[in-house]
């Protein structure tokens, strides 16, 4: 039996999983983040537009490089065609240790903690919780890949219908808080606030690449990836807005600097308490939500794509004999998710160490268009238009934010970045080691 992948996801899943990737907690959890570095609430409402333009230019990008190359893999995939192996290894490495399975590590044991409020009488530690999480999924995912996507489509319009549900109460109910004088958390520049604040709007944003991932199993991917890729990117950034706009309305810029339970603020201030609950099952659907479709894309598809392209062990590539899905690379990201959610007791400032890391790597992922140009390519491609600025644009935004990281970690005497390239240090060890036993 043939071992390429089928053709089988269509627009609408396709779309629904870039945004369903994208609408996750992280709006919810991480509003409160974004808030504190920014001068007011209009730096605020800047700093996530800014946001979603730089995912709509990377979601540009990606929609001519995922149809020049509409294969499995993504950003390994496009290194490794255009700058070679060993980026495309540490890429493929990073991704495995820590991007992708540490983004579902956290996405696990937020859902594990929604799971044991809901469950206080079941015998199981979070963490254990979590590991159920990542078994079930992991196995729904080892199926056919037109039932896990058709899944995760009714996940997404169920979430953005609550977050449209939210907006509705919070923009239609007045605030019984009075209004509060604003006083900047941020001394120095409007630009510094920004670029701090645009640190946990890009995780919040993550996932604007999925559908690249599984190119090879999308139908039509000249025209079903593009739509998909910029369609559910601007889906994504039009709630994100409309959601700070209502949080806004409902308990100021003040009230929400550092504080992880906005919504639930807001809906207090709004009294419309007797809504909490809907909205606490609203964020556990998007939890587990965006884990499913982690779970499914880019992680375990990276790890297809070494083996395919024999970079790393040969059995993460096979497929099942029946259901045509990548059972083998989805059970070893299973088994090293696990592992991290009992070998770290901090998984978040594992992943903030490698956030410089990640997005650098973004930035190149995105720069192989430059290489390519636009006078080779397949004639099946889509053309970016405002070819060369979009690319540009995207690699400068993606500086920006690394030096708000750096800038911001240098001021509270933290080293955090530099685990990021101690992690690097060790896949070019790997990759070497690799090459010498092939050899």
């Amino acid at each position: 039996m043939s071992n390429s992948p089928k053709r089988v996801v269509r627009t609408f899943d396709a779309t629904n999983m870039v945004a369903g990737n994208m609408i996750g907690s992280s709006v919810f959890l991480l509003s409160g983040y974004a808030a504190a570095p920014v001068l007011d609430g209009t730096w605020l409402v800047v700093a996530w537009v800014v946001g979603g333009i730089m995912a709509i230019l990377g979601a540009l990008a990606i929609a001519e490089l995922s149809t020049e190359f509409p294969e499995i893999g993504g950003d390994f995939l496009y290194l490794k065609k255009i700058y070679g192996v060993y980026p495309a290894f540490l890429y493929g490495w990073m991704s495995l240790m820590i991007f992708e399975t540490g983004s579902i590590a956290i996405l696990a044991v937020f859902g594990g903690k929604y799971l044991k409020e809901f469950l206080p009488g079941v015998p199981l530690s979070v963490p254990a919780l979590a590991s159920v999480l990542v078994i079930f999924f992991s196995g729904l995912h080892c199926l056919r890949i037109t039932i896990g996507s058709r899944f995760q489509s009714i996940l997404t319009v169920a979430k953005i219908g609550g977050v449209i549900l939210l907006s509705i109460i919070l923009f239609t109910k007045t605030s019984s808080l009075p209004p509060a004088v604003q006083a900047s958390s941020n001394d120095g520049s409007p630009l510094i606030g920004l670029s701090r604040a645009l640190i946990p709007i890009f995780f919040a944003y993550t996932g604007w690449n999925v559908a690249g991932y599984i190119a090879g199993e999308i139908h039509n991917p000249r025209k079903t990836l593009p739509f998909a890729l910029i369609g559910g990117t601007l889906i994504t950034t039009v709630i994100y807005v409309i959601v700070q706009l209502g949080f806004l309305k409902a308990v100021g810029i003040e009230a929400m600097r550092n504080e992880e339970m906005v919504p639930l603020r807001a809906l207090e201030a709004v009294a419309a308490e007797e809504w909490s609950i809907y909205l606490t099952i609203l964020i556990f659907v998007s939890v587990i939500s965006s884990l499913s479709i982690t779970i499914q894309t880019a992680g375990a598809r990276v790890i297809q794509a070494m083996g395919d392209h024999e970079v790393f062990f040969r059995f993460t590539a096979k497929r099942h004999p029946r259901f045509n899905t990548p059972v083998n690379a989805l059970m070893v990201q299973a088994a090293w998710c696990i592992v991290m959610l009992y070998a770290f007791k901090s998984i978040s400032d594992l992943v903030d160490t490698t956030a410089v890391v990640m997005i650098l790597f973004s930035a190149l992922s995105i720069s192989t268009m430059l290489k390519i140009g636009r006078g080779k390519g397949s004639e099946n491609r889509y053309r970016t238009p405002l070819f060369p600025l979009v690319p540009v644009a995207y690699i400068g935004c993606a500086l920006f934010v690394s030096w708000g990281v750096i800038q911001f970690h240098l001021s509270q005497d933290s080293i955090l970045p530099a685990w990021g390239l101690g992690f690097l240090a060790v896949g070019t060890g790997v990759y070497y080691l690799w090459k010498r036993t092939k050899d």
